[in-house]
């Protein structure tokens, strides 16, 4: 029985979620930039992370208690805990596990490469979030998907690998954050010291090459694997996406306000947790936090590798913003990563062959027959036989009806 997809004004939920999602990862990846521009206050974005957090705690509470008020007409708060504490709710510690450990590894590699390795073999995560989802979720790819995919990684490399460079050779400070990161500008808070890597040299005459090399390609794999686990989590159980986000962003409270204590912990004890914070500011955590609730959405009735495609897209759609806002330029290797993400993206979208199974009716009548033979031939006149009209061109075929 298929159930049925929720759509608004005829159009999919499915589609709105990812239009949705590459438009949000857009402004945040400029409002990022408008943030951390020049002369502004540097904020520490670990408190950023961790407020993030908190704002969806809230927000999903309440569409919670709000729905469980219109479905029910009552509300209880222990049978709210009981539900967001009890059950499988253990299974989200999972995810918040896996994610805190992907950002310590980008933490570690980010210092390890410089940013221009680090921000093309960052981009495996696409094709271990493919893998993953065939393993799984048993979800069928064709080759024709795999090699969209394989595209898309070469794509968005190149559009990231020409912005590095970009903001390498320009910029008079390293920015804190990235703000071409693919999911979570605001919210990979250990991408933040990736841009004090420039100054190093060569990453192949850094003895930390090979860690670093290992570091973000288990990064990679931790990544899809939480994305996809995630997704399972939602479309297998009963929990509403409220509810799963309550879950998730309670486990990964610990993590944020660990983060918070290693990375700026000293920062934060001199000049506050809110320092540098402004309308700018909160206007990013706000997006940012918006954003973990579309991807939500878009797991729920899409998946994780559609959310692949929709984050490409809308760092492509910033990027191009970014020429009338900021004055940058756009480049050879731009234009040709744009070009293979647009392609990768419309090849995606082809609708698979149907496949074809071919029977072979001759061996299906041997088989008969030879049944025929081994029970006896059947009574004259008896309604066992059917035989198809003679005809001078073509000869009569009798099936037999076998009898169990």
């Amino acid at each position: 029985m298929s159930s049925i997809v929720p759509s608004i004004g005829g159009i999919p939920l499915k589609y709105i979620s990812l239009i949705v999602l590459a438009v949000q990862n857009s402004c945040l990846i400029i409002v990022m930039a408008l943030a951390q521009g020049p002369g502004r206050k540097v904020f520490y974005s670990s408190t950023a992370v961790f407020i993030n957090e908190i704002v969806k705690l809230i927000v999903c509470t309440i569409m919670t208690i709000r729905e469980t008020i219109k479905d029910t007409g009552r509300f209880y708060p222990q049978d709210f805990l009981n539900d967001v504490f009890g059950g499988d709710a253990w299974k989200l510690a999972v995810p918040a596990m896996l994610y805190a450990i992907q950002n310590n590894l980008q933490y570690v590699a980010s210092h390890a490469l410089d940013p221009s390795t680090f921000q093309v073999t960052y981009q495996l995560k696409i094709l271990t979030t493919a893998l993953f989802s065939v393993i799984l979720l048993n979800r069928s790819l064709p080759l024709l998907k795999w090699a969209s995919l394989v595209m898309l990684t070469a794509g968005i490399a190149l559009v990231s690998l020409e912005e590095s460079n970009h903001r390498n050779k320009h910029a008079a400070k390293p920015d804190p954050i990235d703000p071409t990161s693919s999911a979570s500008a605001l919210g990979d808070l250990l991408d933040a010291q990736r841009g004090n890597t420039a100054e190093v040299g060569s990453s192949n005459d850094r003895p930390e090459f090979v860690v670093g090399l290992m570091a973000v390609l288990i990064a990679c794999i931790l990544s899809g694997l939480a994305g996809v686990y995630f997704e399972k989590i939602l479309k297998n159980t009963q929990g509403s996406i409220w509810l799963r986000n309550i879950q998730l962003s309670f486990f990964s409270l610990p993590f944020s306000l660990l983060a918070v204590y290693l990375k700026d912990g000293e920062g934060v004890t001199e000049q506050g947790f809110f320092a540098g914070y402004d309308m700018l500011v909160i206007t990013a955590i706000a997006c940012q936090s918006a954003g973990g609730l579309i991807v939500a959405v878009v797991v729920k009735y899409a998946d994780n590798i559609l959310k692949g495609f929709a984050t490409s897209i809308s760092i492509v759609i910033s990027a191009i913003a970014s020429v009338a806002l900021f004055g940058s330029q756009i480049g050879t290797i731009f234009l040709f990563g744009t070009v293979l993400v647009l392609g990768a993206t419309y090849m995606y979208s082809l609708p698979d062959k149907p496949v074809v199974k071919y029977v072979d009716l001759g061996s299906q009548l041997d088989t008969f027959h030879a049944e025929e033979g081994r029970m006896g031939s059947p009574r004259q006149g008896s309604n066992d036989t059917l035989s198809t009209p003679k005809s001078p061109s073509a000869p009569s075929v009798r099936l037999d009806r076998i009898r169990g």
